[in-house]
């Protein structure tokens, strides 16, 4: 049978067997295109599970693809974990922040949640004319102006599962008039697997990075014992020394007391030099020696050598801010290495600019990358900028990250992170 398809012959209106000479279905031209976009999206979310170090925003780009391959009015993903539910991943919904705090008023009201059902057999759920249902439901009514806002009709629940393991939801919310087809339903099903895999590869990495903090911080623990430490511990006995040889009703001797003044003065330097070797290893070596100036020019005249974009650096600091901590130091250098990473990976950009600033806003550090590239759109549904990395090391100190087009024609990208100098220390 699959060598007779593969053989079947163009006909007018259809196709015709070459075996049987018997005309086969016609071909439907939007069914095919549909198809198309189908393996596109699949394509390009299973790109962005791999590419994007986000997972909300890995799973916004799910979400989308979702919308735009499919008859669907709003796509909705979301984590279920320990008993709760969060949404962390949407598309065409809009004021839903709130979504997940009023899906559990309307849990406590006795609302049928179709999705949890789906959670709990991991078996897909389809319902048609939900939207009216919902609408006229009383313990829906936490949820009716947000359900109302897109025009839907059928309901679809697709659970995401790993290693037979369910541990989210995606919801589907058809447009009036085209129910879900098998092959829509088969569609959801694949788009749903790139979405588990987004959330299994998310706490793989979480807990990879947990155990290697735990691991650094045991080996930091045992350079500290074995050297500083130890040293330290040395430095107090030859303090005590030196304190009994100047004790009252004492002989001093001079050259007793110089030794043990050499010995204190060495072992304080060799302290120094292991503390110093250790806060290397915490912080960028360009940023300890040369401070958060020095550091994004090196990184830029690296970024220059390496990929040939023109990065140019304006850094504007001034003196009465004080000296900024080597922590917050850090998170905004790595603001600027991840912006210039994804200019020259996603980008298409041949120029970019890093401005660093505490004259604008009062008592405020301003950090903005611009390039001259294909725009902030086509590098977000490429998955390309590391979001939320960036906006945790800005949120983390009391800060906000804003994304935007450099012309009114969608073209450039500009990151700007704005973060108070005095303040609270970072949010652990």
């Amino acid at each position: 049978m699959t060598e007779v398809l593969m053989r079947k012959e163009r006909v007018p209106g259809g196709s015709r067997c070459p075996e049987c000479g018997g005309a086969l279905d016609p071909v439907d031209p939007e069914a095919a295109r549909r198809g198309q976009r189908r393996l596109a999206a699949i394509a390009r979310a299973a790109s962005s599970v791999a590419d994007a170090a986000s997972l909300s925003v890995t799973l916004d780009v799910v979400a989308n693809e979702v919308v735009q391959a499919e008859h669907i009015a709003a796509v909705q993903i979301l984590r279920v974990e320990g008993g709760t539910m969060r949404v962390v991943g949407k598309a065409g919904f809009t004021d839903a922040d709130d979504f997940t705090d009023r899906l559990e008023d309307c849990r406590r009201l006795g609302a049928r949640l179709m999705f949890v059902e789906a959670f709990r057999t991991c078996r897909p759920i389809v319902v048609p004319h939900r939207k009216a249902a919902v609408m006229a439901d009383p313990t829906w009514a936490p949820l009716h102006r947000i359900m109302a806002a897109p025009e839907w009709d059928a309901f679809a629940a697709v659970p995401l599962v790993v290693r037979g393991r369910a541990v989210g939801v995606l919801n589907a919310f058809y447009k009036p008039g085209e129910p879900p087809s098998t092959a829509a339903l088969e569609f959801l099903e694949a788009m749903a697997d790139q979405a588990a895999t987004a959330v299994d590869s998310a706490d793989l990495l979480s807990k990879s990075r947990h155990d290697a903090q735990l691991a650094e911080r045991a080996r930091l623990a045992r350079e500290l014992h074995d050297s500083v430490v130890q040293q330290v511990f040395s430095m107090r006995m030859q303090a005590k020394a030196l304190q009994a040889q100047v004790a009252p009703g004492r002989t001093i001797r001079a050259e007793r007391v110089q030794a043990v003044a050499d010995e204190l003065l060495e072992l304080a330097q060799t302290a120094l030099a292991d503390l110093r070797g250790l806060v290397l290893q915490l912080h960028p070596v360009e940023l300890v020696e040369r401070g958060l100036a020095g550091a994004v020019r090196s990184h830029a005249e690296s970024v220059r050598g390496t990929s040939g974009l023109d990065v140019e650096v304006d850094v504007d600091l001034s003196a009465d801010v004080g000296d900024l901590p080597v922590e917050l130091q850090e998170d905004l250098y790595r603001v600027v290495q991840e912006a210039l990473h994804n200019v020259v990976k996603h980008a298409g950009a041949t120029r970019a600019s890093v401005h660093i600033s505490t004259n604008g806003p009062p008592d405020r550090v301003v950090v903005e990358v611009s390039d001259d590239g294909i725009g902030l759109t086509a590098q977000v549904r490429a998955g390309a900028l590391g979001l939320v990395s960036m906006r945790e090391r800005a949120e983390r100190w009391g800060g906000s990250i804003e994304f935007g087009s450099m012309d009114p024609g969608g073209r450039g990208c500009l990151v700007r992170v704005c973060v108070p100098v005095a303040g609270p220390g970072p949010a652990r």
